[in-house]
């Protein structure tokens, strides 16, 4: 019988889940993160479940990475040059007009990821419609080219104005760099994003190059080392946008893989929704270095168009997931005002927090935790990592309760607080800020951390009902057994909501359904069932952004884009809170999603699915609750002792393998059908 991998790796630990699709049996692994070289650590956790698990058994392996967004936010990539049109090789240090701190005066971007040495120009240009003012000077771009050489560039990116309606120049300077430069990794803009808006095209083309080498490394030293271990299966790589990719796509395509590990989050949150009948969620995935909010409605992840990381562009398709640097391993510190703070630097996983006895000396939000008694000292993954709570003590004391003159408890108190205000801030980004209330939501709690503190989160926002999935701590690496294949594909049109476009519109689709089934025949996953699926962009004559539509349908005529207006209309009343259906509409991309539904996906299990019959709390733990009622006796249960049905009053802790469950008092817990535990007051 064949076995199916999830392998995440996080900032703290690297997380294995192993499912047996045909029988629903189950491994679960944790290991910690083994930065600078995280690949060592997933081959660790997939060593570790061979010995359980013959490898010629494994039929399916997919990966969540942080190897691009490490590298984007570390400055590790290559050393990228970029060819672009006369004039505009500044247009990547320029950039937009909007400022994300316009009265900071103390605010610094990010350096271009190419050097101005490294931006060479190419004479040529194109007019908006795609014609040719200015024909490509062959002979002065291969100058360009060998300085750029000699120059010892590892990767080149080519954008040129307007390539997106007619990408030959891009093209004529492809073939020429690919005969220059050879090993040298080359992204064209035409080839990843032909859509509009220079700036954005250009960064996200940068980005992709400049990821280009290192991706491909990366991914060659796991895919050699999971053959090292006698698994023959390819590894699949999560992308942003929530889908699968295989390795060829993800070398293709590094920059699709940016939010790589927040994205298999999410999908978990939508496999619980599915499972759970929950028709909109907040899903808060809380690990030791980050923590990712995302929205569900209706069975759908919340879409977002292009995102900013590490201050970069990065325009592809993906889920709109926010992150903030507040985790279980963020450290605690006191600004020069006095003001405490809690992250976003990070103790990660070596030297870790100081409960973990591995060399730490500042404190961090685990070790707070510990103080309080949430987690205690027989520590974590099921006792094989006890934690030294007296150095967990000793530090919040020193470096945080002592310089705030206030009590050891009150000082660790005050971290828990701080965690809760930075979550409910990232909450109310995505709910109240887009005019959403947060109270027609439950709260997921996924991560290491999250079920930790969701319920105090949870009163802070208003939200009913918090539910803790049966293997949170493992969120992410669940996510990637529940998630299909996904490929976008994106052209600009710029076309009036009229009759005489709808045949243009049509001929866009067809081509892209054409380039679709290539892509698919390309790929060879001949076990995977592939749909497409159609949508567009519009906006009112004179805005400047658009949204999403989708446009159901095989084949496009008048009666459907009258629909689409209408469609149109009522997203923007959604998202703006007004339509103005007497003004003219335009078209601004055709798009189309390939999904592909692999064999034998995951469904959430119960620790203690084969168990029989409720059994009483395990033992208990002197836990801080408050400054009035002080340390109080709670009884602590084992997640897998738990059946369906079972109800726990609060306060409580509720253990398993790979995370733990606070349950403040005012609450109880709730085991329903599918094992999640929720959580109300």
């Amino acid at each position: 019988m064949a076995w199916r991998i999830g392998i995440d790796i996080g900032g703290t630990f690297t997380d294995l889940v192993a499912l047996r699709p045909e029988t629903g049996e189950l491994r679960v692994h944790k290991t910690p993160s083994t930065p600078p070289n995280f690949t060592q650590g997933a081959l660790t956790a997939l060593a570790a479940l061979i010995r359980e698990v013959p490898p010629e058994q494994i039929s399916a392996l997919s990966h969540g990475t942080t190897a691009a967004t490490n590298a984007l936010l570390e400055g590790t990539g290559a050393r990228t040059g970029l060819v672009t049109t006369q004039g505009f090789r500044d247009l990547l240090a320029i950039a937009r007009q909007q400022r994300p701190s316009l009265y900071d005066l103390s605010a610094r971007k990010p350096p271009p990821l190419v050097p101005r040495e490294l931006r060479r120009e190419a004479p040529e240009r194109l007019r908006f419609d795609g014609s040719v003012e200015r024909p490509l000077d062959r002979e002065a771009l291969k100058r360009e080219l060998l300085h750029l050489k000699r120059e010892g560039i590892e990767a080149l990116a080519i954008c040129f104005l307007h390539s997106y309606v007619n990408p030959a120049h891009e093209r004529q300077t492809l073939a020429l760099a690919r005969a220059l430069l050879p090993g040298v990794y080359i992204t064209a803009s035409c080839d990843l994003l032909p859509r509009f808006r220079e700036y954005e095209r250009l960064s996200t083309t940068v980005v992709n190059a400049y990821l280009g080498p290192l991706m491909s490394r990366y991914l060659e030293e796991l895919g050699d080392g999971i053959a090292g271990l006698g698994v023959s299966a390819s590894p699949q790589i999560m992308q942003s946008n929530g889908g699968l990719a295989p390795v060829a796509e993800a070398r293709h395509q590094p920059a699709a893989t940016v939010l790589s590990g927040p994205a298999a989050g999410a999908a978990a949150a939508a496999a619980v929704c599915a499972q759970a009948g929950i028709p909109r969620a907040i899903s808060l995935d809380m690990g030791g270095t980050s923590t990712d909010v995302c929205l569900v409605e209706a069975g759908r992840l919340e879409g977002a168009p292009g995102r900013e990381v590490g201050g970069y562009s990065v325009e592809l398709p993906g889920v709109d997931v926010r992150c903030i640097g507040a985790g279980g391993g963020s450290l605690l510190w006191i600004d020069p005002g006095g003001v405490p703070r809690l992250g976003p630097g990070s103790a990660g996983a070596d030297p870790g927090p100081v409960c973990y006895g591995r060399g730490g000396d500042q404190p961090t939000l685990t070790d707070c935790l510990a103080v309080l008694g949430r987690v205690g000292p027989e520590g974590l993954l099921g006792g094989e990592m006890p934690l030294e709570v007296e150095g967990a003590r000793r530090a919040v004391a020193a470096a945080f309760a002592e310089p705030l003159n206030t009590s050891l408890e009150r000082a660790a108190q005050g971290a828990v607080e701080l965690a809760v205000a930075g979550i409910r801030g990232a909450i109310e980004g995505i709910t109240v800020a887009e005019g959403r209330d947060p109270r027609d939501f439950a709260l997921i709690a996924g991560g290491g951390a999250g079920p930790l503190l969701a319920c105090e989160a949870a009163a802070e926002l208003g939200i009913r009902e918090v539910i803790v999935p049966p293997w949170p701590g493992s969120f992410s690496a669940w996510g990637l057994l529940t998630s299909d294949y996904r490929r976008e594909w994106v052209r600009t049109r710029l076309l009036p909501a009229a009759s005489e476009s709808v045949a243009l519109l049509e001929e866009e689709f067809s081509s892209l359904e054409q380039t679709a089934r290539r892509w698919i025949a390309e790929m060879a996953l001949t076990e995977v069932s592939w749909s497409l699926t159609r949508a567009l962009t519009a906006r009112y004559a004179g805005q400047d952004y658009e949204l999403e539509i989708p446009a159901p349908g095989r084949r496009l005529d008048g009666a459907q884009l009258r629909g689409l207006v209408h469609a149109f209309h009522r997203a923007h009343e959604r998202r703006y809170g007004y339509a103005l259906p007497d003004s003219p509409v335009e078209f601004v991309d055709v798009m189309l999603v390939a999904v592909g539904k692999a064999p034998g996906k995951a469904q959430w299990r119960p620790p203690g699915a084969e168990r029989q019959g409720r059994k009483p709390p395990a033992g208990s733990r002197r836990v801080f609750l408050s400054n009035e009622a002080g340390f109080v006796s709670c009884p602590v249960y084992r997640r897998a002792d738990l059946v369906p049905g079972q109800v726990m009053l609060g306060p409580a802790l509720l253990d398993q393998y790979d995370a733990t469950t606070y349950l403040p008092p005012g609450y109880q817990a709730r085991v329903d059908e599918a094992g999640n535990l929720r959580l109300t007051r």
